[in-house]
C-alpha cells in the first residue's frame, strides 16, 4: 500500500459575499506517492456533507504521470485489480495549447474515473469526481475566469486568474469539469470557448457523439475526445473517507 503523506493548513480568507465575515478555510497539501508532485485541496462545508476539493483543475503534469504508469509494465503490479486507462491517443490531445501547468483536457468520463482510481492508490485516499451538488457548493462568489471573450481560443495555465471566496481557482471557465449527476456524467462550469455570460453552473453539458466524431480509430476511443478540447477535471475527497 502506498504511504499517505499530507499536510493540512488553516488559512484565513476574507469573504465578501452576503455580508459574511472572515472565515477559516482548511487547505490540504496532498502528496502523490512515488513522485515529487503534490496538489492543494480546499475544505468545503455543505448541506450535502463536508469534503475536500482540488484547488485547481488537474494539470497535465499529474495526468501525464497517470498516462505513463498506465502504459508501462508497472501497471501489472497495481494490485489484484489492475488499473486500466487510456491507450496512447492518435494525435496530441493537448491541441498545442500547452502542457506543463496547463489543465489536462479531452479525457472521457471513463478516463476521468480511471484516473481517480489510480490517484486513490497513490494517495491512500478515496478520490472521486465531484457530484454536481459538491461542485455547486464550491462554486462561491468572486474569482476570475478564462472565457470566450478573453482566452484567445486556448486554455490557460491553472491558477492564473483570481480565486473565488474559498480560494479555489477556475471554477468557471478555462475548461469545463466532469461532475456526476443522477442522470450520469456531465460537464459543468463552461470553458475558454463559452461566452462570459454563460459560464458557471448554468453551463451543464451532456456528452454527445459529436465530441468524438473525427476520431479516425474504429471503434472510436472510449478514453479520448477528438472534438472536445474544452473538457477537464477537478477531484474531491469526501470528509468521512479522508485518511490522516
Amino acid at each position: 500500500m502506498w504511504l499517505n503523506k499530507s499536510i493540512v493548513l488553516l488559512t484565513l480568507f476574507l469573504i465578501n459575499c452576503s455580508g459574511q465575515s472572515e472565515k477559516e478555510t482548511a487547505r490540504l497539501t496532498q502528496y502523490v506517492s512515488g513522485t515529487d508532485f503534490s496538489f492543494e485541496m480546499v475544505h468545503v462545508t455543505s448541506k450535502e456533507g463536508n469534503f475536500w476539493i482540488s484547488r485547481t483543475e488537474i494539470p497535465w503534469d499529474l495526468y501525464d504521470i497517470f498516462l505513463q504508469f498506465i502504459n508501462s509494465p508497472d501497471n501489472l503490479y497495481a494490485g489484484v485489480d489492475a488499473v486500466t486507462g487510456p491507450t496512447p491517443a492518435y494525435a496530441s490531445v493537448d491541441r498545442g495549447f500547452g502542457r506543463s501547468n496547463y489543465p489536462a483536457i479531452s479525457m472521457s468520463a471513463q478516463a476521468a474515473e480511471s484516473f481517480c482510481r489510480w490517484l486513490s492508490t497513490r494517495t491512500n485516499q478515496t478520490i472521486s469526481i465531484p457530484t454536481i451538488e459538491q461542485w455547486n457548493s464550491a462554486n462561491t462568489m468572486g474569482g476570475g475566469a478564462w472565457h470566450k471573450w478573453n482566452a484567445d481560443k486556448t486554455t490557460h495555465p491553472i491558477a492564473t486568474t483570481k480565486p473565488n471566496t474559498l480560494g479555489i481557482y477556475d471554477m468557471r471557465g478555462n475548461v469545463g469539469e466532469w461532475v456526476t449527476t443522477k442522470d450520469g456524467h456531465r460537464v459543468i462550469g463552461g470553458s475558454f470557448r463559452t461566452p462570459a455570460e454563460e459560464i458557471g453552473s448554468s453551463s451543464l453539458l451532456t456528452p454527445i457523439k459529436d465530441w468524438n466524431i473525427t476520431d479516425p480509430q474504429l471503434p472510436r476511443s472510449p478514453w479520448w475526445f477528438a472534438d472536445a478540447d474544452f473538457v477537464g477535471l477537478r477531484i474531491v475527497i469526501n470528509k468521512e473517507n479522508y485518511n490522516e
